[in-house]
């Protein structure tokens, strides 16, 4: 059976959740330690759009990759037992996102930088990327 436009839709523009969550999340982490001075971060709005850059150059691929690699299997899944709703979508994502997380931790670290991101916020990403991923493609789609 092919799939229909709404699994299409969703499986292409999901994904893109996880790196725009992650580069808002920086933004915000940023907007505090500065003390909500908007002028704080380097480059202002030049910078955060350099910055979106490459988030998006580095995480979509890795959520891409994800989505191919564990989230098709696991929405397939779920597809087969009747299961597409809300929670067991959640409980998916935040499955792999904490795995992606867990497994790119070790070269996230150099001691030239550092790149954060623990479990918890793998977690928080699959999340956001599954509840897009209902929205686009709601159970009796």
């Amino acid at each position: 059976m092919l799939p229909t436009r709404p699994v299409l839709r969703a499986f292409l523009l999901a994904p893109l959740a996880a790196p725009l969550g992650y580069w808002l999340g920086l933004l915000l982490w940023g907007v505090v330690e500065a003390g909500a001075d908007r002028n704080a971060m380097p480059g202002g709005i030049g910078g955060a759009l350099r910055l979106l850059g490459y988030v998006l150059a580095v995480g979509a691929p890795i959520a891409y990759g994800t989505t191919l690699v564990g989230g098709v299997p696991v929405y397939l899944a779920l597809r087969r037992l009747g299961r597409l709703g809300r929670l067991p979508l959640w409980i998916g994502g935040a499955t792999l996102g904490a795995v992606v997380a867990l497994l790119l931790a070790p070269s996230l670290r150099s001691e030239l930088f550092s790149i954060p991101f623990p479990w918890w916020a793998g977690a928080a990403l699959g999340v956001l990327v599954a509840e897009l991923f209902r929205r686009l493609h709601p159970p009796e789609a």
